[in-house]
């Protein structure tokens, strides 16, 4: 499999009331071995449905002007929806301005992924 980029969706007033079934979410396996990507502003978060069995989920780290980093690793809740970020730009973004993040083991077919840009 390739690396699978995730189409940000702006969240609404109204709200996002079927996460797996957003057009925009991607299974967890999407990606097999390669990456999942998603732009970032700062203002994104990565919405997460956990299955049966969710897969651990480790963000790749960025080193920032002074040479830090920041490490996220997480695993969402069986049968549970979790929101993770946001994501400082400065920490988590790559040189094409996206957050990279790697699910265990390849993913899980029952998980679902979907970044959303929350907004003022």
């Amino acid at each position: 499999m390739a690396d699978q980029t995730l189409t940000v969706v702006n969240a609404v007033k109204t709200g996002i009331l079927d996460v797996a079934g957003n057009a925009a979410a991607k299974l967890g396996n999407a990606a097999g071995a390669d990456q999942f990507l998603f732009a970032n502003d700062g203002q994104t978060v990565l919405m997460v449905v956990g299955g049966a069995g969710p897969s651990a989920i480790t963000f790749t780290p960025v080193l920032n002007k002074y040479g830090r980093t920041e490490t996220l690793a997480v695993t969402p809740g069986t049968n549970k929806t979790s929101v993770i970020g946001p994501f400082k730009p400065h920490l988590f973004n790559n040189s094409s301005g996206q957050v990279e993040f790697d699910p265990a083991g390849g993913g899980q077919a029952d998980d679902y992924y979907l970044a959303v840009r929350v907004s003022k």
